[in-house]
């Protein structure tokens, strides 16, 4: 017996130190890491499934949004009175007009016979030139004169007075002059005195240049305060002065009685061709950079001597007709340079419209009709005709496009809604949420209820054919719409739009359908609205669980440290260990040695 206790001692004790010398046998990193894993897994779950959940929610939000704003934009197509002014235009004579119409045109039919179309004066050079680089006032600077029929010549009324001993009281003469505006660069010349204007000046301005003068010369004015507005040159006549300007009518009152009228004021323009382009071309050039409402072009006429000859265009209408002259250092004109009888003077367009006589200064005629611009190509064979039509067929693709755009909306909420939807991204993102019952809710409000602004049998957007049927899907019954349109088209407008135009989403005005569906859309959409409010809510959410994230990584990376310090520290007494063994295992060896006399 004691041998066998001896045996089984031993045994015991040879399995123990077996053990500590095979060592832990664990993989202490990957013992760490799962330890560590098993902590952080269900944790990490819960804050990703508040995440994950939010996201849906924000996703769900936006679809319903965009879906609402899609609905909004469809109402807002049929929500002013021009959305319904569309119209089919027929000329009788379409080569000889073209006709665009606008939002105030209406329906009807018009006669328009047109005699003469608008015309622009063109000038040519009196003489030819050899080539485009010929040599014009032998090369020195010249200035053009340029006197528009429209420039801001002042009108001029004479009251001549009674002279001396003609046996009734003697009277000075007066000539009241009447400014008008001038652009910069434009010139008036009265009396002798010509005033350039340095900026845009109104009438008053200009009248004010010419105040209180009597034989006064350009360098005394241009030493004036008139300075800021313009140079001054030449000198004010002697016989005549004047006297304060009011509004921009000057009177001159004559220095004898009875005194002959001074010389019609005049207006002009100076284009200035300076020494390098003393040619042809450089001539052209300049005119045409002068922005002054006349072009140039440069002709070649085939004659074998002088083939190039310069063509001047103005604007149409007669108002617009014009002179041009030359004019050197020495006040002479240019010589071979000359611009005389017209090629083309320059005409008013001339028509009748509905029997009233039009005249007009471009072949653009608007409002002769209401909202309509006539665009005159030539003159008709007697009287054409228009008629204008309702064009409803815009009206009705923004009639069912309204419609598709609530049924896109309604269906959305469904998918948002299905706790069984598989819609990726957007499908049971708001399942249970009440926000989605009171969408539907008023989304179907805005197409059942009565409008505001009702207007004979036109009450509801039911009376022109668009009603829900049983399932919620809004309908278009084309036969009673077409009926309506046809039959009661102003009352439709007025029960849609109330007759507004650009009524806006805050106005307390009744709207009409169409207004007060956007009304309310537009405050479902407003940054303030519970759509609005609950989504960012959800992004603070989100922000804050990724900060719970942050936080449980954190711990979880402290976790893991704690973990391979401890290990490394039983790793160390395991060594210690093994080291304890081998010493006891040779004592053992040599004890069971001695006992068996080995």
């Amino acid at each position: 017996m004691a041998e066998v206790t001896a045996t089984t001692s031993t045994t015991s004790t040879t399995s123990a130190i077996t053990a500590l010398g095979a060592g832990s046998g664990i993989d202490v990193q990957s013992l760490a890491t799962n330890l560590v894993e098993a902590e952080r897994a269900p944790r990490k779950a819960v804050i990703q499934k508040k995440i994950t959940q939010s996201e849906s929610g924000i996703s769900g939000y936006a679809a319903v949004k965009f879906v609402l704003n899609d609905l909004k934009n469809a109402f807002s197509g049929v929500k002013d009175q021009s959305d319904f002014n569309a119209l089919n235009t027929r000329v009788s004579q379409s080569a000889a007009m073209a006709v665009t119409t606008t939002a105030t045109a209406s329906t009807g039919s018009h006669s328009v016979n047109v005699t003469n179309l608008a015309k622009a004066q063109r000038s040519i050079s009196a003489s030819g030139f050899a080539s485009p680089t010929t040599q014009l006032n032998t090369g020195a600077a010249f200035s053009l004169i340029l006197s528009k029929g429209n420039g801001p010549t002042p009108t001029k009324v004479f009251s001549q007075g009674t002279a001396d001993g003609t046996g009734t009281p003697a009277t000075k003469s007066t000539a009241t002059l009447t400014f008008a505006p001038m652009a910069k660069g434009e010139s008036v010349a009265v009396n002798g005195l010509t005033f350039t204007a340095s900026k845009a000046l109104t009438a008053s301005e200009v009248g004010s240049v010419f105040t209180n003068l009597n034989g006064t010369t350009a360098a005394t004015l241009n030493a004036t305060a008139n300075a800021t507005l313009g140079t001054f040159a030449g000198q004010f006549n002697s016989g005549y002065t004047s006297g304060s300007s009011t509004a921009g009518v000057l009177v001159l009152t004559s220095a004898a009685n009875g005194a002959q009228d001074i010389a019609a004021p005049t207006s002009f323009n100076t284009i200035t061709i300076g020494a390098a382009a003393t040619t042809p071309a450089g001539m052209v050039s300049a005119i045409n950079s002068s922005t002054l409402g006349i072009s140039a072009q440069l002709i070649n006429t085939g004659n074998t001597a002088a083939p190039y000859r310069i063509v001047i265009t103005g604007s149409t209408g007669a108002s617009n007709s014009f002179t041009l002259s030359s004019k050197t250092a020495t006040d002479t004109a240019v010589e071979n340079l000359s611009f005389g009888t017209p090629l083309q003077a320059a005409e008013n367009a001339a028509l009748t419209v509905n029997g009233v006589a039009i005249s007009s200064s471009t072949n653009k005629v608007t409002d002769a009709i209401a909202g309509t611009t006539l665009e005159l190509l030539t003159t008709t064979s007697g009287a054409a005709n228009l008629d204008f039509t309702r064009d409803t067929t815009t009206v009705k693709a923004n009639l069912k496009a309204l419609v598709t755009a609530y049924n896109d909306a309604n269906s959305m909420l469904s998918v948002v809604s299905d706790p069984k939807s598989t819609v990726e991204t957007y499908g049971a993102t708001l399942v249970g949420n009440s926000m989605v019952s009171s969408v539907r809710t008023q989304m179907r409000n805005m197409v059942t209820t009565d409008s505001n602004t009702p207007s004979g049998n036109m009450t509801a957007l039911r009376d022109i054919g668009i009603t829900l049927n049983k399932s919620g899907v809004l309908e278009i019954d084309q036969v009673k719409m077409d009926a309506a349109l046809q039959n009661n088209y102003d009352q439709v407008v007025t029960m849609l739009t109330a007759n507004k135009e650009n009524l806006s989403a805050q106005s307390t005005l009744s709207g009409g359908v169409s207004n007060e569906a956007v009304k309310k859309l537009a405050t479902l959409l407003d940054a303030s609205s519970p759509l609005t409010t609950q989504s960012t809510s959800l992004t603070t959410k989100i922000s804050k669980y990724k900060a719970e994230l942050d936080k449980l990584e954190a711990r979880m990376t402290e976790l893991l440290a704690r973990y391979k310090k401890q290990f490394a520290a039983m790793e160390s007494m395991v060594g210690e260990t093994k080291s304890l063994q081998t010493g006891l295992k040779s004592t053992f060896e040599g004890m069971m040695a001695t006992y068996t006399n080995k």
